[in-house]
């Protein structure tokens, strides 16, 4: 949408597509093409083009003010941004369930937050205590699944799915499950769940498994899996290299339980706090930018 628009404002100012394409560090050729593109977008002509010299249009003026004007807002937007970086101080306290989450999206993101604000003090905790968050001493709490309704101000930072896999191999001594029932035929690898919940349209049910070895370890059943232990039940964070490489395999998959939130959770008075909301819009728009 914008695309062009600095150009146009440049080649005004300078007078000269030339001069233009000097103070931008661009070929006169691109920059006249992108103002040509503009005025295709826009379906007015902007400027009145000769060998001499470049002449406004009526609705050119009328643009050049307005982007002008566009281009002030976003200049001084800016400054405010680098100001507030500098006075941005202070501690936030966060709470989190650990794993791969944690491990290789959540510490990363906080740690490039604080090179951007290092002013600010970040404390993580990764014990996923369940207590009253009302009374607790966290700023920012994040959780997976159902929340309990409560005071609490929530945001979303993603819906992950779950998937049942297991290795080739296993598949290949054992056959693949074609309804959730016949996982009690099966080896399954648990971690703190033995109870895999399963939907199909308005059909839901439970179907309560069991193996030879369990571990409430993200990592440690994705390892038991490859190495053809069983089948295990684990979010797609764990997944997604060993499926796309064909090391791991999905089953049931038109028996997928719905996909979870991710959320990030807040006290209310603390979600005013300037650093802690700021830093929840940084978390939202790293996600968008590195999805978990």
């Amino acid at each position: 949408m914008f695309s062009g628009v600095l150009d146009f404002v440049t080649v005004v100012e300078e007078g000269s597509f030339t001069a233009a394409a000097e103070k931008l560090v661009s070929s006169k050729a691109s920059i006249s093409q992108r103002v040509s593109d503009l005025e295709t977008r826009l379906g007015v002509q902007l400027l009145y083009r000769s060998t001499r010299k470049l002449r406004l249009t009526e609705a050119g003026e009328r643009y050049y003010q307005s982007c002008r004007q566009g281009l002030e807002l976003l200049e001084d937007g800016a400054l405010a941004a680098q100001q507030l970086q500098h006075h941005l101080q202070g501690k936030v306290v966060i709470n989190s369930l650990g794993g791969i989450f944690a491990e290789q999206w959540l510490a990363p993101a906080l740690m490039a937050f604080r090179q951007e604000h290092p002013n600010m003090d970040i404390e993580l905790d990764l014990s996923s205590q369940r207590e009253d968050l009302l009374s607790s001493p966290f700023d920012i709490v994040f959780r997976m699944g159902v929340l309990p309704d409560s005071n609490l101000q929530v945001r979303i930072l993603s819906q992950l799915n779950t998937y049942v896999v297991a290795s080739p191999s296993y598949f290949e001594r054992y056959g693949k499950p074609k309804h959730p029932d016949e996982l009690k035929q099966h080896q399954c690898v648990c971690g703190t769940v033995s109870q895999w919940p399963f939907v199909q349209g308005e059909q839901k049910l439970v179907t309560t498994v069991s193996g030879p070895f369990s571990c409430p370890n993200g990592h440690v059943l994705k390892q038991a899996a490859l190495q053809g232990l069983g089948l295990i039940r684990t979010h797609e964070m764990y997944l997604r290299e060993a499926l796309a490489e064909g090391s791991l395999e999905a089953v049931l998959q038109d028996w997928q339980e719905l996909s979870q939130p991710l959320w990030m959770v807040f006290p209310p008075a603390r979600f005013r706090s300037k650093r802690v909301s700021m830093l929840a819009d940084w978390l939202v728009a790293y996600a968008v930018a590195h999805p978990i």
